[in-house]
């Protein structure tokens, strides 16, 4: 279910028009950059400066961070159903690449977006750690039980 709830989500967001989703990255990373500055006692032209510097970084870490949820959620399910293997790692890995693409299809009908490949890359990436950590939870589990 959280699956598929995710994935609603980023169609969600591939949905957006440019300008929108532009405004989201903006309001998101002005957001993140003032807690900063906050903290360390800038002022508003330092979280201006940083805001445009840091915009494309924080959309590309959400792409990343968003699939490697989907990594994490599909290969649960994969493990909890089959058990830990490269088969079904490389299986959600597909997974994770084939939905990526589509997606960036998907948002290259969209007014002012389009498709990267860059971005399929970015996101495969990310469902590959969140296979990663499933593999490294389980692994030190074992581990921890068998001492």
């Amino acid at each position: 279910m959280l699956l598929a709830v995710l994935y609603g989500m980023i169609f969600f967001f591939s949905a957006e028009d440019g300008t929108r989703s532009s405004a989201v990255s903006a309001r998101v990373t002005k957001a993140l950059v003032s807690g900063y500055c906050g903290l360390m006692g800038k002022g508003a032209e330092t979280v201006a400066e940083m805001v445009m510097l840091l915009e494309g970084i924080v959309r590309k870490l959400a792409h990343f961070l968003e699939y490697m949820c989907v990594g994490l959620l599909s290969f649960s399910i994969v493990a909890l159903w089959r058990g830990v293997s490269r088969r079904g790692a490389l299986a959600v890995l597909l997974q994770v690449f084939i939905s990526a693409a589509l997606d960036e299809l998907h948002q290259y009908f969209v007014p002012g977006r389009w498709a990267s490949f860059k971005d399929v890359l970015i996101d495969t990436a990310g469902g590959l750690a969140g296979i990663l950590v499933i593999v490294l939870c389980i692994r030190c589990f074992a581990w921890k039980t068998s001492q």
